[in-house]
């Protein structure tokens, strides 16, 4: 007979070479079938689950009796969270009271924040941030 290629002599019988046990040990894990291969988590999945994470929005209440709780509901704002803002503190001083309201609608305007007074009888106005619509009738 012809030897004809590569393969041949390997059909014959001739001798191979031991695999190194690292390989077989390789070979071995190739070989399972799909159901016993573990699954390990890539980088880039993570890395999407967090990027796809929904953001969380809350609602908090803050209680106005001065200027500087102001900036407290500007942070909160600016955070992405809605804020019930409670200016009953601010009822015993009419003028103050006018003057704070009007503060929070300037700036609500000017951020692009929406604005509404939450009951007629009492002080509570209600401010979104801007992703966040008031339906007002």
């Amino acid at each position: 007979m012809i030897e004809v290629g590569l393969f041949d002599k390997l059909k014959k019988g001739e001798p191979q070479k031991k695999m190194p046990s690292i390989l077989k040990d390789k070979v071995k894990q190739v070989e399972k079938s799909p159901e016993e291969v573990e699954l390990v988590p890539v980088e880039e999945d993570t890395l999407a689950r967090e990027i796809l994470k929904p953001k969380v929005t809350y609602i908090k209440k803050i209680s106005i009796s001065t200027y500087a709780d102001l900036k407290n509901v500007s942070e909160e704002i600016s955070a992405g969270n809605i804020v019930i803002a409670d200016l009953t503190p601010l009822e015993p001083k009419p003028d103050l009271l006018s003057k704070v309201a009007e503060q929070l609608r300037m700036t609500a305007e000017t951020f692009g924040w929406d604005i509404a007074k939450l009951c007629k009888n009492e002080s509570k106005v209600i401010i979104t941030p801007p992703n966040i619509k008031i339906f007002k009738e």
